[in-house]
């Protein structure tokens, strides 16, 4: 499945990478074209969090769009 950016999704599985966040919504940031594949969400933590630490990313099993 390919997402593009502005998407809203919920996650399906975390991961390893990104435990804790299944369920949660946010909206696609960046495809993952130029990074592997990876898919940069936003909104999946909060404001500061992610000013500090960046965007999660996960890779298109990971989401479902809405």
């Amino acid at each position: 499945m390919e997402f593009r950016k502005g998407d809203k999704v919920v996650v399906v599985e975390g991961g390893s990478e990104n435990p804790g966040t299944e369920g949660r919504q946010g909206v696609v940031f960046y495809d993952g074209a130029l990074s592997g594949g990876l898919i940069a969400v936003k909104g999946i933590d909060g404001r500061l969090r992610e000013t500090v630490q960046g965007y999660r990313g996960y890779t298109a099993d990971q989401l479902r769009r809405l």
